[in-house]
């Protein structure tokens, strides 16, 4: 049985030889690697030079080489989109192409970045590598004239034609790990233009607005991904909504329902239709209100199902005997001083979930700064053997 064969077991429920660690975009828990100044800090205290493993805000790639001394399972991310142009929002404006420039500055011990679409942004120096919160002073839209500004800089020239597209999925074709597309999202969107006050409070004040936003991301998904899934035919679809805080869900039901599910519910039927195994979206924060208004879309998968937002897994199990969860395992854990907590954050709730099938056990979000070798050590020895994973050359303790 490989990595492929075992994803698609979980999935599905079904028995494995062993369960693997497997970690997904944007919150991949201990399984992708950590950021730079995380990482020296590992080998610092023992870690082999050799695990790479090693990203940044602007790299987030996974590491053939993190999987391997960790024992873990990252999905082959499908990178590209077939479009000629500056998609990436964060990319400079090219020679006679519009984009979207940005300006850098130091003041004092923080970076300064200030956007041509009127966004500024301070944060500390190598933020990229490091990575606290940074300070949104302002965000790139702000209204409608500032949303037509930013929509017309970030949009695709030109689509690429069909022999392109087919010539670049042919490199996933063979494959023995899952492969996931990321897909984007809908209210998440406005989230990140606007940032979450506006993007709340826009539904009530200037909801066409907020349609407009949501409608053009759509269109981008269906003149660009949705080819990709019908010729990838991945195992994994993945959407970033992050949608709910500490306490639940910062848009109302009736609110998803008329803003998200309808866009949902096209991404999941290509997906069906494309066999594709786990439709899966990221929401941070208490997602158990979210977990029935996404199932009802298609959605089968959510994580990384926080610990500190009060999650409860065992009564979203019973609620949802086959909805796939991934993670729910304490991050501090890993952390300086917190070895005591490891045993029973591990047995306390891997091998009940197991046992039901459809859970994916990992750190419920990334790897933190305060993070011991020892420690991950421990925890990925304890994490392996209720998992009857092998895999990993790190020693176990």
């Amino acid at each position: 049985m490989n990595n492929l064969e075992r994803f698609k077991r979980v999935c599905k429920g079904l028995e494995v030889d062993y369960t693997p660690i497997l970690g997904l975009p944007g919150a991949a828990g201990v399984s992708r690697g950590c950021m730079r100044t995380v990482h020296k800090h590992l080998v610092e205290q023992g870690m082999p030079e050799w695990v790479d493993g090693c990203y940044s805000l602007d790299n987030y790639n996974g590491s053939e080489t993190w999987q391997r001394y960790w024992g873990t399972l990252i999905p082959i991310d499908a990178v590209f989109c077939p479009a000629e142009g500056p998609l990436d929002f964060s990319l400079p404006a090219a020679p006679n192409k519009k984009g979207i420039k940005k300006t850098k500055r130091i003041e004092s011990e923080f970076e300064i970045i200030e956007s041509e679409t009127g966004a500024v942004t301070r944060q500390v120096i190598d933020n990229s590598i490091t990575y606290s919160m940074p300070e949104f002073l302002s965000y790139d839209v702000r209204d409608m004239t500032s949303w037509q500004f930013f929509r017309d800089r970030a949009a695709p020239h030109s689509r690429w034609s069909d022999e392109q597209i087919q010539a670049r999925c042919a490199q996933y074709k063979e494959r023995e790990r899952p492969l996931c597309l990321k897909v984007g999202s809908t209210w998440g969107t406005v989230r990140d233009l606007m940032g979450p006050e506006r993007a709340c409070t826009i539904l009530y004040d200037e909801p066409d607005l907020a349609r407009e936003i949501i409608e053009w991301e759509s269109w981008l998904r269906k003149e660009y991904l949705f080819p990709m899934i019908e010729i990838l035919r991945p195992e994994i679809i993945c959407c970033h909504e992050d949608n709910c805080y500490n306490h639940g869900m910062m848009i109302s039901p009736r609110h998803f329902a008329e803003f998200c599910a309808p866009y949902y519910r096209q991404i999941c039927q290509v997906a069906a239709d494309c066999g594709c195994d786990m439709a899966a979206m990221d929401s941070d924060g208490n997602i158990t209100q979210l977990v029935e208004l996404a199932a009802e879309c298609g959605i089968n998968a959510l994580y990384p199902c926080e610990v500190k937002a009060n999650n409860d897994l065992f009564e979203l199990r019973k609620k949802y005997p086959k909805f796939i969860f991934v993670g729910w395992l304490e991050k501090e854990c890993l952390n300086v001083g917190n070895e005591h907590l490891i045993e029973q954050e591990i047995l306390g709730k891997v091998p009940a979930l197991l046992s039901k099938g459809y859970y994916f056990p990992n750190g419920d979000h990334g790897i933190q700064p305060l993070v011991s070798f020892d420690n991950m050590r421990k925890f990925m020895t304890l994490l392996h053997e209720v998992t009857k994973n092998p895999e990993g050359e790190f020693e176990r303790v």
